[in-house]
């Protein structure tokens, strides 16, 4: 049903841990049983436990090497890559996405690369895997880290191996809404142990002691852990119900030629953290702001645009605002130009304000509804 579900187990974990008083994870009793756990799940060599998936991507550019006057190349259409890459005072470079997977496109990533570029930070959008085999390839000619944003993809398949263990390093959320959720937390895979070495430790400054060197508090707490153990055994279930609601989505609209679902690569499985299509209504006769007056009327649940615009066209990218002195685009040691303003990713720019979302958790019965009431709008307009 695709309800995620908390009970005895987890507060029975947590009772011990309360009753223990060994709240923190340094050293922790649940924080690595979850890890080898995860790893394990994800066919992974290893995974890190923090205290959410920005921390973890974060760590995950600074252990690739990137710093002041480098350059990560992101995706446009989520902002999380870009951030993460500012975080550490190193410039955020985007390459436009494909239009039918929405995914970042590889050749796009080819012609960014630079002699500044550290890294590639592939979004898995909405839980559907980008095309991995040539951004690796792409990575390996020219000596980059592959990162992985796998916030929406959890047991997302490329090929017959999970999202997450094709690059260098894979970052998943456990934020509230995410298909393993505690909350707030993350995880990080990799089947690489100096990568694994590097992230590990830049999450712990070891705090009430002279740090071994500049790192963050990043750790994950015991009860997080404790939630996350319990709740890894049920997300492959609540995978499932994503994937089911999906179809829903897709069946009812079935034959409306204008409503294009975002499409998932020969060999792959998404599990579908969103079902979402494009509009395409413009080459039918049909003006967008009708077809987004008529979702509202029919309150089908859906959205129209997420955020209407790629990231690079936002002030904390484009003036910039990240520490108030120009940084990191403008930092003395970048002497590259990341190429923010209109058109520079132009695949981004016109399939953004035409992105239709529909969130895959909850009842059966609601998505049903749901994408019934879609389908009628559907039907009125076209």
């Amino acid at each position: 049903m695709a309800v995620k579900v908390y009970d005895d187990r987890e507060l029975g974990l947590i009772r011990e841990i309360l009753d223990s008083g060994k709240l923190g994870a340094n050293p922790g009793k649940y924080v690595p049983m979850f890890e080898r756990a995860f790893a394990e799940a994800m066919g992974a060599r290893h995974a890190v436990a923090m205290n959410s998936a920005m921390s973890l991507l974060h760590a995950a550019v600074a252990a690739s090497g990137a710093g002041p006057g480098d350059e990560v190349i992101c995706d446009p259409i989520v902002q999380f890559g870009g951030i993460a890459t500012m975080y550490q005072n190193a410039t955020p470079v985007f390459a436009d996405v494909l239009p039918d997977t929405f995914t970042i496109d590889p050749a796009s990533v080819r012609a960014r690369i630079t002699e500044r570029t550290k890294a590639v930070i592939c979004t898995h959008l909405w839980g559907a895997p980008c095309d991995m085999d040539p951004i690796v390839e792409i990575a390996r000619e020219h000596h980059l880290a592959v990162i992985e944003d796998c916030a929406h993809a959890l047991f997302s398949q490329y090929k017959g191996r999970y999202a997450g263990t094709l690059g260098h390093v894979g970052v998943f959320s456990f934020q509230q809404s995410k298909h393993l959720s505690t909350g707030d937390g993350g995880a990080a895979t990799t089947n690489d142990d100096g990568v694994d070495e590097r992230v590990r430790g830049l999450s712990d400054p070891t705090f009430g002691s002279v740090a071994r060197r500049l790192a963050w508090n990043y750790r994950m707490t015991e009860i997080t852990a404790a939630v996350a153990l319990v709740q890894l055994e049920r997300a492959r279930q609540y995978c499932a119900d994503t994937t089911a609601n999906a179809a829903l989505y897709e069946q009812a609209l079935r034959g409306v030629e204008w409503l294009v679902p975002q499409r998932v690569l020969p060999d792959c499985r998404s599990t579908y953290h969103f079902w979402t299509c494009l509009f395409d209504g413009a080459r039918h006769g049909i003006p967008l702001d009708r077809f987004k007056a008529e979702v509202r009327e029919a309150k089908c649940g859906v959205s129209v645009g997420y955020t209407q615009k790629p990231a690079y066209l936002y002030p904390v990218f484009s003036e910039p605002i990240a520490y108030g002195k120009g940084c990191p685009t403008r930092c003395p040691l970048y002497k590259g130009d990341p190429g923010y303003g209109p058109g520079a990713c132009p695949v981004a720019e016109d399939i953004l304000p035409r992105m239709v979302l529909a969130y895959t958790t909850g009842p059966r019965e609601q998505h049903a509804q749901n994408a019934e009431r879609l389908a009628e709008v559907a039907r009125k307009l076209g």
